[in-house]
């Protein structure tokens, strides 16, 4: 498992950014909603910050 720090794109309305070991990526909140599922957008539309842990299987699909 990795710990992900997602924030939202200063600027956007739908764009998230994740960072995790060493690289950033940018996906639309509906993208990260359906690989994580959606606890993980509830927390980032309340804070505008979340840490999500991700397997493998989601790493990948976020490249």
């Amino acid at each position: 498992m990795q710990e992900l720090s997602c924030t939202w794109v200063p600027g956007t309305i739908d764009l998230v950014r994740l960072r995790f070991a060493g690289r950033t990526v940018e996906l639309t909140s509906t993208r990260l909603t359906r690989i994580f599922g959606r606890e993980a957008v509830s927390e980032l539309y309340l804070r505008g910050r979340a840490v999500l842990r991700a397997n493998t299987q989601q790493i990948a699909l976020l490249t």
